[in-house]
């Protein structure tokens, strides 16, 4: 028997070393590294950069090269006669588009990368949460392995005194009946953790993942990082940074609709000859805002200025009521955790222990150590779920505050 269980401790340590070790922190940063969104994000923000450096650029000039009273007579003298002109004309933006142009593209650029932001976070909260299912399966996976490991020495143990004429051959099936139910079982806990191993390989952006021994302590109670000044989450929370870019957006916009009610100036300036005389001609060009000073476009914007206001509000609740509701979840999950499912999972085992030993010297039927067995498989898988929950809290908790992930 102690060789036995020798060999299969040897085992489950090959097992281990096949495994890569995995942390929270490793994942976090292979996620970030690998997810192509986030490669995507980063490119959009480039192309916003690009549409800012166009919207600073200046008007070309244009360049006229134009001949007149050209005839056709046989006297006619070209140099004397025809009347040539060479003049450059240039637009200046008197009326603000080139600054509330360049605003909005500014802007624009902003919020782009507040959005590449937002991405990069949203990912890595998925990564955390889905490492810690990953971990929750990994960890109930072991304790079905200890189950199975104990039954097994146990069937062995029923079965030599069955041979010894000690046991009843019905004892022996009820031990082997529990002892298949627990490698059922062990068998699903494996499928359950190879899922949650590619779930979070889908979130790391992993082509080919695994198998990874995930290394955090899954039994360690981690509170919550907050923020030193949280008074006002709209201003931590990346959502709510968006919310106010939207109105800075709307804002410049509204400026540059503004903008183009009003008229440029185009000035000009070059050469003239006519009839052997070289003159210079100088002009200004204008359109005269009579009936299209793009009112329509101004309405239009400032409509959307007032849907950006009502929008930074409306965020600013909701945000308020996530960081409320996050909090009081994580306080509950707390509780639970070492008030409830804690203790309940320490009696079952002590339970269990006393039944293991009090069974090995005789003074326990065999159905009283399968209702224990079952009562401390039962309270560990509670258990494990209701630290799952925990660490999900503490990873909304975390959200909601807008602490970096």
């Amino acid at each position: 028997m102690v060789l036995r269980l020798a060999c299969a401790f040897m085992a489950l340590n090959v097992l281990s070393f096949a495994q890569v070790p995995l942390s929270l922190a490793d994942a976090v940063d292979r996620a970030q590294v690998q997810r192509v969104e986030l490669r995507a994000a980063a490119q959009r923000v480039q192309a916003a950069e690009g549409l800012g450096n166009q919207a600073a650029l200046l008007p070309n000039p244009r360049l006229f090269l134009q001949s007149e009273n050209i005839r056709s007579s046989s006297n006619f003298d070209y140099s004397q006669d025809a009347d040539t002109f060479a003049y450059l004309s240039q637009v200046f933006e008197t009326s603000g588009r080139r600054k509330n142009r360049i605003n909005v593209a500014n802007q624009d650029t902003e919020r782009r990368r507040l959005e590449s932001e937002q991405a990069r976070r949203q990912i890595v909260f998925r990564v955390r949460l889905a490492y810690w299912n990953a971990l929750a399966a990994q960890f109930t996976t072991e304790l079905y392995l200890q189950s199975e490991d104990y039954f097994r020495q146990i069937v062995e143990y029923h079965e030599a005194r069955l041979r010894e004429g000690k046991l009843a051959e019905v004892d022996l099936l009820r031990v082997r009946l529990h002892a298949e139910q627990i490698r059922a079982a062990t068998q699903m806990a494996r499928l359950r953790s190879d899922r949650a191993q590619l779930e979070l390989a889908r979130e790391m952006g992993e082509v080919q993942p695994g198998p990874w021994r995930l290394t955090e302590e899954f039994d360690h109670l981690d509170a919550p990082r907050e923020l030193a000044d949280s008074d006002d989450v709209a201003k931590s929370r990346i959502e709510g940074r968006l919310a106010q870019q939207d109105l800075a957006v709307a804002r410049a916009r509204l400026g540059l609709e503004r903008a183009k009610g009003r008229p440029d100036v185009d000035a000009l300036f070059g050469y003239k000859r006519t009839s052997g005389l070289n003159t210079a001609i100088a002009g200004l060009q204008l359109n005269i805002p009579l009936f299209d000073r793009n009112q329509g476009a101004s309405a239009a914007a400032r409509a959307e200025v007032g849907a950006a206001e009502n929008g930074v509000e409306a965020t600013r609740i909701q945000l308020a009521v996530e960081r409320s509701l996050a909090r009081r979840e994580y306080d509950a999950r707390l509780q639970q955790v070492k008030l409830v499912f804690g203790p309940m999972r320490d009696r079952a085992v002590q339970i269990a222990d006393i039944s293991r030993a009090a069974y090995q010297e005789g003074g326990l039927e065999l159905l009283r150590l399968l209702d224990a067995e079952r009562l401390r498989i039962d309270a560990q898988l509670a258990w494990v779920d209701a630290l799952t929950e925990y660490h999900r809290s503490v990873s909304e908790m975390e959200r909601a505050e807008g602490v970096e992930p």
